[in-house]
């Protein structure tokens, strides 16, 4: 707060009033908040983090979330590791700055939004009942020093403008309380089915932007807040993804498998999904691909599994570091997803694809020679159209590296 000679705290006893009045709102709202979030399993401290994430329109760091607070880093992510035991957050490496690790709400941190703003409207009806007299004393001091200035024309960046909605008028705005929890679920969804029925249509296509969230919010005659949580939600969906600078902003994501893999990701993270499950699901699935593929494969797809066998064979014979020989030993499963012509394999195939090559990583795997052969026999059995041969060969193979990858404990653990 900008404090000079022109404006309402023009002496001691202002300031010390307006301190005072500030310390006794703050202590209140914390009390406040911890009780009401209690049955949550969080407290004041972990609601603010929480609607601060909520509030960015890109992953961030616990450094930029301690700035934004103006409270220290090291205290931000002691919160963010209470977030993360309790599956509301997740971290994960920032390509910019490997020393920095980016957060990510969760679906279940997203829906966790949704009920805190419920609460919040009912935590402000509390306050302004039970605790009128300190509100009213508060506004009518802050509101003293802001007439005294002149006013301000707010910043166009949508960044600034985030805070500048709710602190240049200090007031409680009024709800019909009946109304709270079934209009706040109801808007969040609303919004996303807005969009999703506009990509239905072919309104929307891979790579177009959407409009900025003051622009969204007053179109469609719902809160900021609302279309927050809808885009983080589409995001999280691998609906959408998010650009930073200069025309950046909320884009209809290209066709991929980066939702599928970060949904099955986090459930490993969280304890939710067993490393058994998913290698279970990828044995099935490879042996599926290569039977689709044995009815369905083409001379280009099977040259191009041919290329790629050959590429292998050249990493493990050349390479004194093996590892070299991961990608293409992965990209093998890829292209027999390709093979079966069909769209949701693909996406599935190419999305366990990349959890097993980073698997295969931490563990220092090399592929060996056998994984050559194995791989021939699948492409020529294919070729000549033995379905059951060619499944049956790479589930056997599939086997034997998920005997391997089952040494990974806790895969994707991670970082505090």
């Amino acid at each position: 707060m900008h404090i000079n000679s022109g404006t309402g705290l023009s002496n001691d006893h202002q300031f010390k009033s307006l301190t005072q009045a500030v310390f006794r709102l703050s202590n209140l709202l914390t009390a406040e908040r911890d009780m009401l979030v209690e049955d949550l399993g969080l407290t004041s401290a972990r609601w603010q983090i929480l609607e601060t994430l909520g509030m960015q329109t890109v992953p961030v760091s616990a450094a930029h979330v301690a700035r934004q607070l103006q409270i220290s880093r090291q205290a931000v992510q002691r919160v963010l590791n209470d977030l993360a035991k309790l599956g509301l957050v997740l971290f994960a490496a920032d390509s910019n700055n490997k020393r920095a690790q980016l957060v990510y709400l969760t679906a279940s941190g997203t829906g966790m939004l949704v009920e805190l703003d419920i609460r919040s409207e009912i935590l402000r009806r509390k306050i302004a009942l039970e605790h009128h007299v300190i509100v009213t004393g508060f506004l009518e001091l802050a509101n003293s020093e802001i007439s005294s200035r002149k006013p301000e024309i707010p910043p166009s960046n949508e960044a600034v403008s985030t805070t500048s909605d709710t602190s240049a008028t200090l007031t409680w705005p009024s709800r019909p309380a009946d109304t709270v929890t079934a209009s706040a679920v109801r808007t969040f969804e609303n919004v996303q089915n807005h969009i999703l029925d506009r990509i239905h249509k072919g309104d929307l296509i891979s790579g177009d932007r959407l409009p900025p969230e003051r622009e969204l919010a007053s179109s469609l005659g719902v809160g900021r807040s609302a279309v927050r949580e809808a885009l983080r939600s589409l995001e999280m969906s691998g609906i959408l993804s998010f650009k930073r600078g200069v025309g950046g902003g909320a884009f209809i994501r290209e066709s991929g498998s980066e939702g599928i893999e970060a949904s099955i990701r986090s459930m490993l993270i969280l304890g939710r999904l067993p490393l058994t499950a998913l290698l279970e699901v990828r044995a099935s699935l490879l042996g599926q691909c290569a039977r689709l593929g044995a009815q369905r494969g083409n001379k280009q797809d099977f040259a191009r599994l041919d290329r790629n066998i050959d590429e292998l064979e050249r990493c493990i014979a050349t390479y004194k570091d093996q590892s070299a020989a991961i990608a293409p030993a992965t990209e093998f499963y890829r292209l027999a997803a390709r093979a079966s012509h069909n769209p949701l394999m693909i996406l599935l195939v190419d999305a366990l694809a990349d959890l097993v090559a980073e698997m295969l990583s931490e563990l220092k795997h090399r592929p060996r020679i056998d994984s050559v052969t194995a791989r021939r026999e699948m492409v020529a059995a294919m070729r000549e159209g033995r379905a059951d041969d060619a499944a049956r060969v790479i589930r056997t193979h599939s086997y034997d590296t998920n005997r391997l990858l089952l040494r990974s404990k806790r895969p994707f653990a991670q970082q505090p």
